[in-house]
């Protein structure tokens, strides 16, 4: 620990002139390295010697060439690591002198051991005494701010103490070669090889000592180099030898204390091997082929249980649940696994373990052990949109994932019942824990972002194969809607809500003009009427898809309003001269595809309601309650134009939209529906068809009247072609449920007023 006073009084001079000379050394070490590399070394290889010049001295030759560049490495190192440290200690100095000089001001003296007291005490004070009366908590804020002062440079000066030892190193003869950019980097290898260390303690560490593993991890969140260092000092076995202990010690009922911090400890662990993928090293690479090797191998930590241990698979599936790993990682890892489930009895083999293994995944939900490795993986494709995209663009994953039956291709998976009672192959319509993180690895794939993060202008522009996902999805699930999973909802609502503009342009009967009049920088997912008919019936049968689809429909009816009224250019004004007439047409277009959009889900709703899939329609107006900050982001996605200016077939150039009045459009539904402009209550009740019309007529010309439209001389013309429009849209959705399903589905459901 420094000392107080030590701090106070340092002459950092000494060491400014060290610092100084270090970066002299290594300006004269580079240059003899560059002269050893491209002209000993390379003239010994270009020379014809035979005999022992050729065996011996050309061998001498290249190894003491490296040396100077290892001499240069680590003199480059010693003096980062000095620099690092001078500027901490600068630092610490500096913020001490500045307490020890405020603390006649705040009427306190601090001592030369750093001790504080009152300048004047109480008891000695006139009765003229106006100064300053420090209270306790003035004492301890002080003492706060001095130990961390002291803490800050002590810290330093211990990372560099070891760490210039490291580089001195054991070997008398060679140059370490280590190379530290800084002193956080010397840090950041130091706590890998602490953490490495408590790591081999495996089933045997203590909970003190598996709290401070689970400390150095959180410390070093999104370090690269400690991740690196962390995942190959540990090796890929060592990696799954470690957590396959952690998991064979942890079983059964624990306190909350230990739960949470092995919880943590699985979160963080998590973050930092996501973070170590990204690493590009040789020894990198050969972690995540061991990894991968290993998936099948079963570890049995405790020989007393005989053959019970979790697979390879299952160890790394549950350390994949949080952070963003590398693509090329991920979708050789889930090639391997696919491909291992196919040929075995998989679901039977994630069971093996017992009762010994109640869960991999700490303090999760009952129904989510982590013993189907399948749940981990999509949770980390969840996380990384290029690597989801890139493995459902796959149709084999694909269809045998989502449970689309082929004539020529292998059997769908059968997901297992992942709880204490682990049953292989239970019915594959109940609600089962894999489901859930195959729409989050689905909305990865298709929308372009993180699941768990909201959309943006960037991802509203959808790229050919996500496009071609989207496709895919939709066509398949609407085929047959039971692929539409328990738990899969919420996602395929909110991937619905992202894809308004394809939508819109499936519900538009005129395909002329398309792109105009839905203008879009992405790719068009090219979606039938049909299709999107019966998979958003379905979608809407489930609270959280309701209310994505509701938002983003809504969404997308505000933005795409508000940009035709402000770049009439892009479409309006190349159908006539008359502007209003074309305007009329633009939003009664708009005006019908959402009442026909809302009417579809709101078939779905009532039709949950009426067989009690759902029960209670406050569920519904709970999740558009709880959907508020994801529609926050939604808000300003526009029209699916990005950041880009967007040039229409008149060659108007459009910029974007700041999203205002799909703001206040959104808050109206989520929210407590005090805003000035929208006083009114929306879609509180599912049950009543002719609530859901009005409400959709009323939200639509909402959007109407935000806009520069609402200021026009024409807005009562606007007004009632959209109540027009909306009514109109909900009698083609009622056509479209009846001809669709072809009696499959509920009849529209009837008006109170019938």
């Amino acid at each position: 620990m420094v000392a107080f006073d030590d701090l106070l009084h340092a002459r950092l001079g000494g060491m400014q002139d060290a610092v100084n000379d270090w970066s002299e050394t290594v300006k004269k070490l580079k240059t003899l390295q560059e002269k050893a590399e491209n002209g000993m070394q390379r003239k010994a290889e270009k020379a014809d010697w035979k005999g022992q010049n050729a065996g011996v001295t050309r061998p001498f030759i290249k190894k003491t060439a490296k040396e100077f560049g290892d001499a240069a490495k680590e003199a480059e190192s010693i003096r980062n690591i000095l620099r690092d440290a001078l500027a901490e200690f600068k630092a610490s100095k500096k913020k001490l002198e500045e307490i020890v000089d405020a603390a006649p001001g705040k009427g306190m003296r601090i001592g030369t051991d750093g001790s504080i007291s009152y300048l004047i005490h109480p008891d000695r004070r006139g009765k003229d005494y106006h100064g300053p009366d420090p209270k306790q908590a003035d004492f301890d804020k002080v003492h706060s701010e001095m130990k961390a002062a002291l803490d800050r440079a002590t810290e330093a000066d211990e990372v560099a103490s070891r760490a210039l030892v490291t580089l001195v190193g054991k070997d008398e003869n060679n140059f370490s070669g280590t190379d530290y950019h800084s002193l956080k980097d010397a840090k950041a290898v130091q706590d890998a090889k602490e953490f490495v260390a408590l790591s081999r303690k495996g089933a045997h560490a203590s909970p003190s000592e598996l709290a401070h593993a689970n400390q150095l991890l959180r410390e070093h969140n999104g370090d690269r180099l400690f991740a690196e260092k962390v995942a190959t000092g540990m090796g890929g076995k060592g990696t799954m030898t470690y957590w396959a202990a952690i998991v064979d010690s942890h079983q059964g009922n624990m306190p909350k204390k230990e739960l949470a911090t092995l919880k943590d400890l699985q979160k963080n662990f998590s973050l930092t091997l996501a973070e170590a993928t990204h690493s590009k090293s040789a020894q990198m690479q050969q972690w995540k082929k061991d990894v991968i090797d290993l998936g099948d191998r079963q570890f049995i930590t405790d020989r007393t249980k005989e053959t019970t241990g979790p697979f390879g698979f299952q160890i790394t599936s549950s350390l994949m649940r949080h952070g963003e790993f590398d693509q090329k990682f991920l979708n050789d890892y889930g090639d391997k696994l696919i491909d291992y489930e196919k040929n075995t009895n998989a679901p039977q083999l994630w069971s093996h373990g017992g009762q010994y293994y109640d869960a991999l995944n700490f303090g999760a939900a009952k129904n989510d052990g982590g013993r189907d490795p399948m749940t981990g993986f999509l949770e980390a494709l969840g996380h990384n949109p290029h690597a989801s995209t890139e493995f459902f663009h796959d149709k084999e994953h694909f269809n045998y994932l989502t449970g689309v039956e082929t004539k020529k291709g292998p059997e769908p998976r059968i997901w297992p019942q992942d709880s204490a009672s682990f049953v292989p192959s239970p019915d594959q319509k109940q609600k089962l824990p894999g489901f859930e993180s195959l729409g989050h690895a689905l909305e990865s794939a298709v929308t372009g972002h993180n699941y768990e993060d909201g959309p943006s202008r960037n991802t509203s522009i959808h790229s050919a194969e996500q496009a071609e996902i989207m496709n895919r999805l939709v066509t398949t699930m609407s085929k047959d809607t039971d692929l539409v999973r328990d738990g899969m909802a919420g996602s395929l609502g909110k991937i619905s809500a992202e894809y308004m503009s394809d939508i819109h342009r499936a519900f538009n009967p005129d395909k002329r003009d398309l792109d105009a009049l839905f203008p879009n920088s992405g790719v068009d997912s090219q979606l039938r009427e049909g299709d999107v008919t019966r998979f958003l019936h379905t979608v809407g049968r489930d609270p959280d898809g309701y209310a994505a689809v509701n938002l983003g429909q809504h969404q997308y009816t505000a933005s795409i309003i508000d940009f035709h009224s402000q770049h009439p250019d892009v479409y309006v004004n190349s159908l006539t001269s008359r502007n209003p007439d074309a305007m009329k047409s633009a939003v009664a277009t708009f005006a019908a595809n959402a009442g026909e959009i809302e009417g579809v889900i709101g078939a779905g709703r009532a039709y949950a309601l009426e067989n009690k899939i759902v029960e209670g329609d406050d569920n519904f107006n709970t999740a558009l309650g709880k959907a508020g900050t994801w529609a926050g982001s939604l808000a300003g996605i526009g029209v699916g134009l990005g950041t880009a200016p967007f040039a229409g077939p008149s060659g108007t150039i459009a910029g974007g939209l700041l999203g205002t009045a799909t703001g206040e459009i959104l808050n109206g539904i989520v929210g407590a529906n005090k805003n000035d402009h929208l006083a009114h209550q929306v879609y509180r009740n599912g049950r009543d068809w002719e609530d859901l019309k009005i409400d959709t007529v009323t939200t639509t010309q909402d959007s109407i009247m935000l806009t520069n439209l609402g200021h026009s001389r024409d807005a009562g013309l606007y007004m009632n072609e959209a109540s027009t429009a909306v009514e109109g849209g909900f009698g083609s959705a009622q056509d479209d449920v009846e001809r669709y399903f072809q009696g499959e589905a509920p009849k529209i459901p009837k008006s109170s007023n019938d």
